[in-house]
């Protein structure tokens, strides 16, 4: 009797994000361990999500739900399940947001009276600043009694209070044959050609632009003072962002130039739109700067480091444990720019750099290999391949 593990996708179904790529990748891990038929995600008809997965060979895995809003993609999605063998494991990918928790509650009953093993993969620390989003959050989690897996401690940590039963830590995937520092690229992206003829040195973080004070901030405000200190220390660093400006009106990177011009280093910063083929980019760039908090995990982190750049992070959150495994002198405080912008340039002058990189990169090779990140999940949620 064959099992299968049916994947509920996260909300971001319409926008290219970290949890989109780490599905693809566990796709292609399954794929490479010949287990394609144990294995079917849910995808709303019509979404980026379906043509991603498409675009990367992976029409195979997918089951179309018709729905109009994601609300009705979850309502239909439970439908179709509850028609399945009820051995058949569920995972749950992230999905907390608050517009979804009625079509949860009605749900949840109906899964645990099927005795349905589930599944809940924490992607970030699922918090609510409202008590009763909260109590509502962990209600639904309780009914379904779900088991989960966390993309870091950090995360762990922080879950703990909606789910105690933690089965896994896992690291998310990382693509090598996109991400490394053997492929040649002959020249740079044409948006970046200019920043890299300027022969000054270039400051990238790849992130989404989102709106200031949430809760996993990427701090992106943090890089600009970083920027006037190297600046008056006599570097010339150029600061690269690049990623969706969520605002929907461009109104966040009219914030973060606004700020730029007032510390003298607009000339410094460049804005870019989300690109595909981001590891073009990590190819060209001196180092990777992120200061978010408290991010989950820092996708861009272990991208930067496959590629072979040196990364300067905050330490603390995920960022901050990556980190540690390898170079934790490569962390600072995010509230401290004098702090970061000694940081960049002592890894850009230290000798060890190299070496810290080169084990580095091992780490990731070993922590985020793509067959081991699949066959270690198709293992936690109980799914034999033969």
């Amino acid at each position: 009797m064959m099992n299968k593990l049916i994947i509920l996708p996260a909300g971001a179904t319409s926008v290219l994000g970290g949890t989109m790529v780490s599905l693809s990748l566990l796709l292609k891990g399954i794929k490479i361990c010949q287990a394609d038929q144990n294995v079917k995600v849910l995808v709303p008809s019509g979404s980026f999500l379906e043509e991603y997965l498409q675009t990367n060979d992976q029409e195979n895995f997918i089951q179309l739900i018709e729905a109009k809003t994601y609300a009705k993609f979850i309502k239909k999605s439970f439908q179709w399940l509850a028609k399945q063998p009820s051995h058949w494991v569920l995972m749950i990918e992230n999905c907390l947001a608050k517009e979804l928790m009625s079509v949860f509650i009605s749900a949840a009953f109906s899964v645990r009276l099927s005795q349905r093993p589930v599944y809940f993969f924490f992607h970030d620390l699922a918090l609510s600043y409202n008590p009763v989003g909260f109590l509502i959050r962990k209600f639904i989690l309780t009914i379904l009694g779900a088991s989960s897996i966390c993309n870091s401690r950090f995360t762990a940590r922080n879950t703990r209070r909606f789910i105690k039963d933690i089965r896994g830590i896992l690291y998310q995937p990382v693509d090598f044959d996109k991400f490394n520092n053997l492929s040649s690229i002959n020249s740079p992206p044409s948006q970046l050609r200019a920043i890299v003829d300027s022969n000054c040195q270039i400051m990238l973080t790849p992130s989404r632009l989102d709106k200031p004070g949430i809760f996993n901030d990427k701090n992106l405000r943090a890089l600009i003072p970083v920027l006037a200190e190297l600046k008056a220390m006599g570097y010339n660093y150029h600061g690269v962002f690049i990623g969706e400006d969520t605002s929907g009106d461009g109104s966040y990177s009219r914030d973060l130039q606004a700020a730029a011009q007032q510390m003298g280093v607009a000339d410094r910063l460049t804005i870019l739109p989300p690109a595909i083929n981001i590891e073009s980019y990590y190819k060209y760039a001196d180092v990777v700067v992120t200061l978010a908090p408290r991010e989950p995990f820092g996708r861009t982190v272990v991208e930067a480091i496959a590629c072979g750049v040196p990364v300067v992070g905050s330490n603390s959150g995920g960022i901050g444990e990556i980190l540690s495994h390898f170079a934790p002198e490569w962390t600072a405080d995010p509230e401290k720019p004098a702090a970061v912008a000694k940081t960049i340039v002592r890894v850009a002058e230290d000798e060890n750099t190299p070496w810290l990189l080169s084990r580095g990169k091992e780490w990731v090779r070993h922590e985020c290999g793509i067959v081991d990140y699949a066959s270690r999940l198709l293992k936690i949620t109980g799914i034999n391949v033969t």
